[in-house]
Parts: structure tokens; C-alpha cells; sequence
């Protein structure tokens, strides 16, 4: 390590490198603290994604035997991507069906996005934009809590920054460039909203690439077919479902058709208003640059999702990336000196240049989704968030090229919200999001699995009155039910012969007449503490958890 004019530090290759693992080991280390125990209980898309992993792992269908979907029934009217499903397979072949396993899946590949991210920045900056980036990544409470549960659309920016990485590289080896088109198509496989804002940019970067002569029109060919024949699935299976057609069955997957789908009302192409357009804005600027979405899944609130100062270097990156393309800024780091000399600094100038045009790319099309998306969450607008800390690590390069002392309180702020934020995700938001992650009613199912009896009454809705689709995935995610039993094709569950699914797992509220039908009989009761006054304590044992759901069998 040696210092360079104005305070600047040149560090060795072989340092890059052992800061690199540093950073990435930091960065493993703390998404696999207490990992599977916080947050604590499951979610119920998470516990879908898990049903239909563990399905196909054992039968090679959903739990509704459809054979390898290309996009999952899920919940009938709201359909799943499939990826995630498909990540799952694997860990559950390996290390059996648990809440870790099924969550391994995403902190793979949250831990190799915090790789990406290192070669995305010195893509666009050199290697000190390269460091400060995975470092944001490393820290981000947005990064940090979608790695340590397993949601479909949370795997989405992950395949897109995988991508764009492979697609930048690919101007240097060719082959790159193709493989990239491998992971923009899985991005249609890893949320909905990939079908209408990946092609798009797709379109505007191809524009880009063959004005700048950066591919020749062959090779743009060639990787519209590659991501044309991989993504088509997906689309074919879109198409169908909005013209009414049939499923579609080959001998090595199944393209369906739903009857039931209500997703294309959050588009705002298919139901336009200005009133919802000032909506989706709002939404949009919230979630992002603000507090997030409020959802304890995904945002605590004092910390935001890519912590408060990041919005002010985003918005001194964006001046720093206009300048660069507008070539105003004329001022290298070392850094950035330190990979060009000769003829080889205008290539790295053109490739930096490159670099700037694909963030802003991105970014656009972030802003995009949430522009026509019916005021999105983070999990619907999650494909922006990596970008916003990429071009806020520009800004940060930018503020360190001119003074290197504001490192100083720079990594002060951003150390002390890291540790904030540990000690309240793993105290207090802890305690809160088991609630959101209904651990009360998993602790009552699983207690429950473990009583003999003939049949179950569950009561369905734990997520609100009218919500019973809820309460039965959990529990079929909490009792690891068997996809032929489920289908009624068999009655064997757990290695014993049972009454059908639909005789045995009766989900609804337990009345007197229920009761009275009952008595006597091998029967247990999972209800809400406003059904207690129906049983009599002389008469039931009575077991509680965290006195919001009990479970009840007669003495």
C-alpha cells in the first residue's frame, strides 16, 4: 500500500483481492448469524414456494400435479414465478425439508450478488468504486433482510445484476456476453414483473451496443435468440392465460393456462388514471429514496432500505455519471489510472463510459416498474435497489477522488447504522415480525402434528378474517403434506394411512355444533382466542401460544 497525491491509496493487487474476501466473508458471516431462527416462523409465500419445491422434489409437479410448470397455480387467481421453487430442489434433495433449507436458496445467491456487485462497480469506476460497493451491498438493510427468507420475486434483481455483469464483461469475451442472456430469460422465471421491463432494456441497451459498434449485428442476433428461446416458456404461458387458451403439455415441462388470474390489474397500461399514474410516483419516490413500504418483512422504517445518506451520494452519482457521459469530467482517480495507460485508457474509458449508460439503463427501467405498477412495494420494485447503490457508490468515489479525509466520517455514519440496524433486527424488529411471519400459528401447527388424532380443525385465517388460502398453506407447509395425498390420488401421509386430505385438514372456525358432532372422537382444535369460551376447561386440554392461538383436544 502506497499514498498517491492528495492523500490518495493505491492499494497492491494481491490487497484488492484479500480485501475483496474480507468484505465477502463480513458479508456471509452476518446473513448466516442465527440463520433459520430470524426472522422466526414463515411466511405464506414462502411456505407456498416451499409445498410446491418439496412437490417437486419428490414427483417432479406442484402440489397440484402439474408437471415441471414453467409458472406455478400458487394461489389459484395469484400465481408464482417458478425459480426460486426450482433452486429449493436441490437443498431439500440434500439436507431434507426445513426452514433453513428452503431460505438457503436466497442467501446463495444474495452472498454471490455481493460478488457481482464488486465487479459491477469497478466496471463503472475502478476498483476503489468496486470496494465501495460491495461494501453498501455488505451493509444494506435492504440486501441483508430479503437474504434470509425466501421470496419468489426477491431472486429477480439478483438474476438482473447477474446479467449485467456477464453483459459487460461480455464485451471483452464474447461468450460472456451470450451467457448473459442466460440470466436476463431466468429474470422472466423470477417475478411477473420481468415480463414487461427486462425486454425493455434489453431493446434500449442492443440500440446502444450496435450504434456504438460495440456488437456486430450477428451476435445481436444470436442473443436475441438465446434469450427469446429460453424466455418464451414464460411468455407463451402469459399469452394463453390472457386469450383463454389451453395449458400446453411437453415432454419436458408444462406451459399452463390460468382461468383465474388478477395480476394484470396492477399494470396500469390495462386499467389507466392519472389518479393511480400520481399514485404509482409517489409509491415509487417512498419506497425507494424514503422509508421504504413500512411492511415489516422488508423495511425498518429509521434505517430505510438503503440507509438515508445513500440518497444524497445516489443523487451525487447521477451528476457524476451525466458528467462523465456529457465528458465534462475530466479528472481520473488513481484508481482508475492505476487499470489504463497508453491505448489501453481509452478502452478503459469507453468501458467505464459503457458502464454509466447500462446503470442509467437500469435505473430507468426501475423507475419504469414503478411507474405502471400499481403502487409498489420493495418486493415489487425490488430490481432498482442494486442499482441505486451502485450509482450512490459513484458518489461516494466522487466526494473520496476530491478529499480522501471524508472516508473518515463517511465509514463513522455508515458503521454506526450498520450496528443499529443488527441490534435492532435482531432485537426488537425480531420480536415484532414473528407476528408478520404468524410463528404463533406455525408453533400451533407443529405442536399439533405431534397429537394423535383422526381429524384437524384449523382455523383458516390468520392473516385477517376472509383470508382462508393462508392457513392452509402453513399448514401444509408446517406438516410437510404429501403432494399425492394432497391430490386425493393417495391416502398414505407420513408412512401411515390417513382419512383423505379433505376429511382429515378441516380448515374453519369451531362452532358448538362442531363440537357437539365431535365429542368423544380422536379430533384436535387450533383456534383464536375468541373461541375459548366454547371450551370447557374440565372437559379440554388446553395449550397455548403466545395466547393468540390454542390448541384443544378433549380430555
Amino acid at each position: 500500500m502506497k499514498k498517491t497525491g492528495k492523500l490518495q491509496i493505491e492499494l497492491s493487487r494481491g490487497q484488492e483481492i484479500a480485501l475483496v474476501v474480507l468484505l465477502l466473508a463480513a458479508g456471509i458471516f452476518v446473513r448466516g448469524f442465527h440463520f433459520g431462527m430470524s426472522p422466526v416462523g414463515i411466511h405464506q409465500d414462502e411456505a407456498m414456494t416451499a409445498v410446491d419445491a418439496l412437490a417437486l422434489s419428490q414427483y417432479g409437479t406442484d402440489r397440484y400435479g402439474m408437471r415441471f410448470p414453467v409458472h406455478f397455480t400458487a394461489w389459484v387467481g395469484s400465481q408464482q414465478s417458478v425459480l426460486l421453487a426450482y433452486c429449493m430442489v436441490p437443498f431439500i434433495r440434500l439436507f431434507g425439508f426445513s426452514t433453513v433449507t428452503v431460505r438457503l436458496p436466497m442467501l446463495t445467491v444474495s452472498c454471490l450478488g455481493l460478488l457481482a456487485l464488486y465487479f459491477l462497480g469497478k466496471e463503472a469506476g475502478g476498483s476503489r468504486t468496486g470496494l465501495i460497493l460491495l461494501s453498501l451491498g455488505v451493509i444494506c438493510p435492504w440486501h441483508y433482510m430479503q437474504s434470509r427468507w425466501s421470496f419468489d420475486c426477491n431472486m429477480f434483481p439478483h438474476m438482473f445484476l447477474f446479467g449485467v455483469c456477464l453483459l459487460l464483461a461480455g464485451m471483452r469475451k464474447r461468450w460472456m456476453l451470450y451467457a448473459s442472456m442466460v440470466f436476463f430469460a431466468l429474470c422472466c422465471y423470477s417475478y411477473g414483473v420481468a415480463d414487461y421491463s427486462v425486454p425493455l432494456f434489453l431493446l434500449a441497451a442492443a440500440l446502444y451496443l450496435v450504434r456504438r459498434k460495440w456488437i456486430r449485428m450477428r451476435e445481436l442476433v444470436l442473443c436475441f435468440c438465446i434469450f427469446a428461446a429460453l424466455a418464451l416458456p414464460e411468455y407463451l404461458s402469459m399469452l394463453l392465460t390472457a386469450l383463454g387458451g389451453e395449458t400446453i403439455e411437453t415432454p419436458f415441462f408444462t406451459i399452463p393456462s390460468f382461468l383465474e388470474s388478477f395480476r394484470g390489474n396492477d399494470i396500469l397500461l390495462t386499467n389507466f388514471s392519472w389518479e393511480q399514474l400520481w399514485k404509482n410516483i409517489a409509491a415509487t419516490v417512498t419506497v425507494v429514496w424514503g422509508s421504504g413500504d413500512k411492511s415489516a418483512t422488508n423495511t425498518i422504517v429509521r434505517f430505510g432500505p438503503v440507509y438515508y445518506l445513500t440518497v444524497a451520494f445516489f443523487l451525487v452519482g447521477l451528476a457524476a455519471l451525466a458528467a462523465t457521459l456529457s465528458g465534462k469530467r475530466e479528472r481520473q482517480s488513481v484508481w482508475q489510472k492505476e487499470a489504463s495507460d497508453g491505448n489501453g485508457e481509452n478502452e478503459r474509458e469507453a468501458r467505464s463510459k459503457l458502464a454509466c449508460v447500462v446503470l442509467l439503463l437500469w435505473l430507468s427501467m426501475g423507475i419504469w416498474v414503478g411507474l405502471i405498477t400499481k403502487e409498489v412495494t420493495i418486493n415489487r420494485i425490488n430490481v432498482i435497489f442494486y442499482v441505486v447503490l451502485a450509482i450512490a457508490a459513484v458518489g461516494i468515489e466522487w466526494c473520496l477522488d476530491r478529499q480522501l479525509l471524508l472516508s473518515l466520517p463517511i465509514g463513522a455514519y455508515y458503521a454506526a447504522c450498520a450496528l443499529l440496524f443488527a441490534v435492532t433486527y435482531f432485537g426488537s424488529w425480531s420480536d415484532v415480525s414473528r407476528i408478520y411471519y404468524y410463528d404463533p400459528y406455525v408453533q400451533a401447527l407443529e405442536y399439533a402434528e405431534n397429537l394423535e388424532c383422526e381429524i384437524y380443525y384449523i382455523t383458516p385465517d390468520p392473516q385477517g378474517e376472509g383470508v382462508n388460502a393462508v392457513g392452509e398453506i402453513l399448514t401444509m407447509y408446517c406438516h410437510e403434506i404429501d403432494a399425492l395425498y394432497y391430490q386425493g390420488v393417495s391416502n398414505i401421509q407420513d408412512g401411515r394411512e390417513c382419512l383423505p386430505y379433505s376429511e382429515r385438514y378441516r380448515f374453519m372456525d369451531v362452532s358448538e355444533e362442531i363440537l357437539a358432532e365431535n365429542a368423544g372422537k380422536p379430533v384436535v382444535y387450533l383456534v383464536r382466542a375468541d373461541f375459548l369460551y366454547l371450551f370447557d376447561e374440565n372437559g379440554y386440554d388446553i395449550t397455548s401460544f403466545y395466547d393468540s392461538y390454542f390448541v384443544i383436544v378433549e380430555k
